[in-house]
């Protein structure tokens, strides 16, 4: 078995399995965290010698067809996988976003008018 990748987490490690295992590629995972308390750390991605080729492809078509792929533009680079293979369509996770860091400023600007005011009250 040779290195493939390293992924973080025990999740994005299982689904890289999975998509390579559905073309018959065999995974070994290593540095799995599957406790009750999950912790992200690093898991090493390997697979056999002779097959190392064929994964690297699949990874790279993947990471080519996601780039193309309209439901990830308005991932940023702090976005939970952006780095990661699209395994689940995505719902526009930017708007919320934004709509919600909006809402949170207006609250904190109302707030901090509201103590303003009672300041000189």
């Amino acid at each position: 078995m040779v290195h493939l990748t390293t992924v973080v987490g025990s999740f994005h490690g299982h689904v890289l399995a999975a998509r390579l295992g559905s073309e018959a590629i065999t995974v070994e995972l290593r540095g799995m965290s599957d406790g009750p308390y999950p912790f992200a750390s690093n898991v090493k991605v390997l697979v056999p010698a002779d097959q190392l080729e064929l994964a690297r492809a699949l990874l790279l078509g993947d990471a080519v067809d996601a780039a193309f792929d309209e439901r990830y533009f308005d991932l940023g680079p702090d976005d939970a996988g952006m780095l990661d293979l699209p395994p689940v369509d995505l719902p526009e996770l930017g708007h919320r976003r934004r709509a919600r860091t909006v809402l949170v400023l207006v609250m904190v600007g109302l707030v901090l008018t509201a103590g303003v005011i009672a300041s000189f009250i």
